[in-house]
Formats: structure tokens, sequence, C-alpha cells
């Protein structure tokens, strides 16, 4: 690693994810590490609504115990004959202990009568860069990226008195429930009936909306099992300055349980960070069968428009050509070395 370069943590821990990202970031001038690098670095509830907000999450969590710019994606996979299913629970559409294979099985169950002509879906990745000591106070970056700047979270130790009550306080200024009751009902307004079985597609859905607390609806029980994965954290928006101006104050002082005091960022992390955020998407078919052993995930069963082959029969260098994930880390290359 060379003595004056900066070090980029990807916030993750799935060795194909990061295996892709550190192809993708190659031609960055930065050492280019990863989450297992960081033995205490703890995990991150993925309990937002869109992937932009839990790759956010991801982000700011990482930087904020590394000490190191940070960054983060999250992906959704949106089946039209599905209601945009599994969407956001792309990981673990088939439960807590999913799989590749076992997500993927589901979904090929789900769409058994489905014929080729209704079986339309899209991929879409958000990636997240955030630096959490920033060398100089005017990064700016143009679109389709978004630049923003945060105060530090945890520049203050301060906490809510009761722990009991510490998302009853984050919730007094974004109403989570509110976010989640919407999406809920978007997501169940099945509209599609090509060939699906709506009662076992509502019991799926059902069941994923068990691991978010503020998804739940009266009577149900929360699936404790997912909120055992780390740190929870608030709207990031709660955080978000106009710019780098010590007079000016968040909307709180009181800093989010669950980083150590013992994380190496604590002490050189600065009072603004700044945030980068880009989204890649790419539309395409669920196949009937999967097909190729390269890539992982959904990539068997999907193929792009205007492909004949899945991404999982493509090399790295062709996949990442036409990807989501491709296209979203191309946008944020750019714009961080317009910015850098």
């Amino acid at each position: 690693m060379g003595a004056n370069r900066r070090k980029l943590v990807l916030a993750s821990r799935n060795k194909d994810k990061v295996l892709e990202l550190q192809q993708l970031f190659a031609g960055l001038d930065f050492d280019v590490l990863s989450s297992d690098d960081f033995p205490g670095l703890p995990d991150v509830i993925e309990d937002g609504t869109t992937i932009v907000g839990n790759a956010r999450r991801k982000a700011i969590v990482t930087a904020a115990y590394t000490g190191e710019v940070s960054v983060a994606d999250d992906t959704s996979l949106e089946v039209r004959e599905l209601n945009g299913f599994p969407d956001i629970f792309a990981a673990r559409f088939s439960g807590s202990a999913a799989t590749y294979g076992s997500n993927v099985d589901l979904i090929l169950e789900l769409m058994a009568d489905v014929p080729e002509e209704y079986r339309q879906a899209r991929f879409s990745t958000a990636c997240v860069w955030v630096d959490p000591r920033p060398a100089r106070e005017d990064y700016a970056v143009t679109r389709p990226a978004v630049g923003r700047w945060l105060r530090n979270p945890w520049a203050r130790s301060i906490g809510v008195k009761d722990a009991d009550k510490e998302w009853e306080y984050w919730n007094g200024f974004a109403d989570r429930r509110s976010v989640w009751d919407q999406y809920r009902r978007n997501m169940e307004l099945d509209l599609m009936g090509w060939g699906h079985d709506r009662a076992r597609l509502r019991s799926v859905a059902d069941g994923l909306f068990l691991g978010c607390e503020d998804a739940l609806k009266p009577g149900e029980k929360l699936d404790e099992r997912l909120l055992e994965q780390g740190v929870r954290l608030p709207d990031s928006r709660i955080w978000a300055v106009d710019g780098v101006d010590e007079v000016s104050e968040p909307l709180t002082v009181v800093a989010p349980s669950g980083l150590s005091a013992e994380a190496p960022g604590r002490d050189v992390n600065g009072p603004f960070w700044y945030e980068v955020s880009t989204v890649g998407r790419v539309v395409g078919d669920i196949c009937m069968l999967p097909v190729g052993s390269l890539g992982f995930g959904y990539d068997p069963i999907f193929r792009a428009e205007g492909e004949i082959r899945t991404l999982a029969e493509m090399p790295s260098d062709e996949k990442n050509a036409i990807s989501h994930r491709g296209r979203a880390m191309r946008r944020l290359m750019v714009a961080v070395k317009g910015a850098y």
C-alpha cells in the first residue's frame, strides 16, 4: 500500500460482491479494503424502504467505525409479474437463511406459469460514498450523482436516557412508520395476474415485512433474528447540512447507539462528512431456467434487454459494462474523480 494513499473500505463481507467492486474501483488512487479487514466493524440493519437509504446506512456506519472513506451498495430486483417483489428484499427473499440458490428457486417457483412475454424485470443498484474526514470544503458533483454534507452523527456521545424509547425519539424527527405504511400498501396492491399464485406471493411478502418493526401491522410479531444484525440507524437526513459551517446545528445532538467507543474512527473523523450517491439500472427478463455459472445472486436467471446470454454467462468485464452495479459504480467514479 502506498504511504500517502488513502484507504477505501468496501462496506461488505460478501466475497463475490467485494471482488466485483474491487475490479470496478481498480482505476481509483486508493488502497481498496473490505469490511473483513476490520474485525470489530459492526453490521448494519438494512431496514430502509429504498436501496439508496440502505446503502447510506452501511456507508455511514463503516466510515464512522474505520475513519476511512467507505463505499456501500445495495441492489433491488423488481419483477413486473410479482408486483415489484423482491425489490429491496432481494438478498433475503426466501427467508432469513436465504442463499443464492434458494432465492432463485423461489423466483422460478412463483413464476412457473408466467409466459415468456410477461417476465420483465429490472435490476437497480445504489452506490454511496462517505468521506468522514474530507480534506476540502468545496467538493461538488453533478448529475446523475448527488452530493451532500452531513454532520458527524457520533460527534457527541450524548445518548437517550431511556434506551427503550430510543427509536421513538428518532421517529420524532423522521416518521419511518408512515413511510413503511405507504411502501407496504403499494407492494400489496397486486395488479398483475398472468400466472403467479397471489396467495403464495402474499405469504412470502408478509414474512419479509416481519423483519422491520416499522412495517408491522397490528397483531404481527417482529422477527427479532433480523434485529440481531447490528447498528440500527434513523433517516440520515436529520444530520444533513447545506455545507461546512460551524455555526449551523443539526436537528439533534444525540448520537445513535451501537458504535463502540474503541472504534478507530472516533479519534480521526471530522465534524462534517461528504457523501456522494449514484444509481444504475438495467432492464431485462427472468429466464425460465437458470443458465450460466459466472456471477452470483440472481445472475443465472436474468437476461438483460438485447442480450441472448444471462449475466451469469458473461465474463466480469462484459457484465460490468452493462450491469446495474457497473453503471452505478462508473457514475460514482466519474463523480469522485471530478470532486477529488
